[in-house]
């Protein structure tokens, strides 16, 4: 655009200088014309006269030389105007040109400084675009940290569950182990005091038997009547098997009433002082039977009377927690 300006402000001055060159041209060939003219004439009137006056000849010489004195003159001038339009017109053209040389160093000013801009600009989307990743890499990083943790959280709360179910599940079978090992010496007791009520049953049996023979031998005659014996009664012999039965009770364990409805039938035998002698399943459940015969091994059972033990050395229980 600066160009196009200068291009034409560069057309009107030549334009302006040729419009004074013919105007100046102009003027002289009028002065000239005008010589030619009034040449022979006065006042503009023709003169007809043949003879030549010498001064009128003279003046004549004198127009012409003032003529061309004048168009001397007029060219000198029109010289001096020419150089010093030309003069004018370098001077403008100088101007111009350190116009365009102020104009050239504020565009490559400007050029630079929208470089300088753009480079900080880019500059600064890189920085943001920088700072944006990295927020979104610790972020990420703070996320993926969160949930190592809650992973770590949970397999530690899994690990101490398990931790804590072995414990209890170690703890439930000592005690299992514990009450199983309890339960076999208390079998192992009660088999070993069974024993040993069946050899003092057995020997007292023996010695009975002997004592027996003895007083048959006295007797008249070698022969022994029969022993007169007292009846009975249902009565005595349910209160007695109540007795027992209460006895096994007693021994017997039903967590969380884990047994209720079922029923076991145990047949046992007894020496007169109450000794379990023998036992045996009949019929019913088999873990409740297997709780029911440790709980008879570990009862003490009532010694019935004399009369009565003949009816209850052998006799079945039914066991119904």
């Amino acid at each position: 655009m600066s160009k196009k300006s200068n291009s034409k402000f560069s057309l009107a001055i030549i334009l302006s200088i040729l419009f004074h060159v013919l105007l100046i041209i102009f003027l002289c060939y009028k002065a000239i014309q005008d010589d030619s003219d009034n040449y022979g004439t006065v006042n503009g009137q023709s003169i007809d006269a043949i003879m030549v006056d010498p001064s009128i000849i003279s003046e004549q010489y004198k127009r012409q030389s003032q003529s061309q004195k004048n168009q001397q003159q007029l060219r000198q001038q029109v010289d001096e105007q020419i150089t010093k339009q030309n003069q004018l017109l370098q001077q403008k053209q100088l101007e111009q040109q350190q116009y365009l040389k102020d104009l050239e160093k504020e565009r490559l000013k400007l050029a630079e400084k929208l470089k300088q801009e753009q480079l900080e600009a880019e500059k600064k989307a890189a920085q943001e675009k920088l700072e944006a990743e990295k927020r979104a890499a610790e972020e990420k990083a703070a996320r993926e940290k969160q949930e190592a943790e809650k992973r770590a959280a949970e397999e530690k709360a899994a690990r101490e569950k398990l931790e804590a179910e072995k414990r209890a599940a170690a703890e439930k079978a000592a005690r299992e182990k514990q009450e199983a090992e309890k339960k076999a010496a208390e079998e192992k007791a009660a088999r070993e005091k069974k024993e040993a009520a069946k050899r003092a049953a057995q020997q007292k049996a023996a010695n009975d038997k002997a004592v027996n023979d003895l007083l048959g031998e006295l007797t008249t005659g070698g022969s022994s009547a029969p022993a007169t014996r007292k009846g009975v009664s249902n009565g005595e012999l349910d209160k007695y098997k109540f007795l027992v039965k209460t006895a096994i009770s007693n021994k017997f364990i039903n967590p969380n009433r884990l047994y209720v409805g079922q029923r076991c039938q145990l047949q046992i035998q007894i020496a007169p002082d109450g000794l379990l002698l023998d036992h045996k399943v009949l019929s019913g459940d088999d873990a409740l039977c297997r709780e029911a015969v440790a709980a008879t091994l570990l009862a003490v059972i009532p010694e019935p009377s004399q009369i009565l033990y003949p009816e209850v050395k052998k006799m079945i229980i039914n066991f119904e927690p």
